[in-house]
């Protein structure tokens, strides 16, 4: 397993992730220019992206951890985890105040042993 660190990332090889784990694919808007990260780490074996994750930031107070992805055949070994230890270590090691994200409430186990717990939220989604 070969992790980089944001490095570019294929708008293809996301779109082929996101469309693994059941998400849209969203190959287009990873292909425009306006779409940036503040700092996102992918997993890679034999060439192949297996695991991503991504965050949004002002830099300072808050960041928002986004796209955690693990393709289904490497689910389950770690990769999920050893990609949010390594986000938050990065965050933490900014000074980020307050590190947010959004989940689904069968993975509330997963993100509070992290530390995460729940607050009122709302989400929208466009399309």
């Amino acid at each position: 397993m070969v992790y980089e660190f944001n490095e570019k990332v294929s708008a293809k090889a996301l779109a082929d992730l996101r469309g693994s784990v059941g998400w849209n694919r969203m190959e287009s808007a990873y292909q425009s220019p306006l779409m940036t990260s503040y700092y996102h780490i992918a997993a890679y074996e034999g060439g192949k992206l297996i695991g991503y994750i991504d965050s949004v930031s002002n830099g300072v107070t808050d960041a928002y951890i986004q796209d955690l992805m693990v393709c289904p055949d490497h689910q389950g070994k770690g990769i999920g985890t050893a990609l949010m230890d390594q986000m938050i270590g990065y965050l933490k090691e900014k000074h980020i105040y307050m590190i947010s994200v959004v989940y689904e409430e069968s993975l509330k186990p997963f993100y509070a042993r992290f530390g995460f717990y729940p607050m009122l939220c709302g989400q929208m989604e466009t399309y």
